[in-house]
């Protein structure tokens, strides 16, 4: 199961949150809330078929907007932690423990300027 997440979701009219460990320390709590609450909105209006993993491995491909150097598990943190409880409240998995979720991985890829996202492909482990 393949599918694109964003690297930024809105939070007001004006305003994102781009999804990094570095945001989120620093981000008041009603921000991450409503952050969290938008990705998983996001993640649940998604077309995906009605599949239910016993062992899950994800792998995270992420398209930058620049050639910014970046630490790929401040990204890969947040969307790790909201992606999970997003695909807990969907029905995918039961729960985002060691006991479900295993060996995730992330790939740094090209620039995309056009369309940054991260590629999630979910497979049976």
């Amino acid at each position: 199961m393949q599918f694109s997440v964003p690297l930024r979701v809105k939070v007001s009219k004006n305003k994102h949150f781009i999804l990094n460990m570095n945001n989120y320390r620093n981000t008041h709590h009603r921000v991450l809330s409503c952050a969290k609450r938008n990705f998983t909105d996001y993640v649940l209006n998604l077309d995906l078929p009605k599949k239910k993993f016993d062992r899950l491995q994800v792998t995270y491909h992420i398209y930058p907007a620049t050639n910014r150097r970046y630490d790929i598990m401040n990204v890969i943190s947040v969307v790790d932690k909201f992606l999970m409880d997003a695909l807990i409240k969907r029905g995918i998995i039961d729960d985002d423990s060691t006991k479900y979720v295993v060996m995730p991985k992330a790939v740094p890829c090209q620039v995309d300027r056009e369309n940054p996202r991260i590629d999630v492909e979910l497979a049976e482990f």
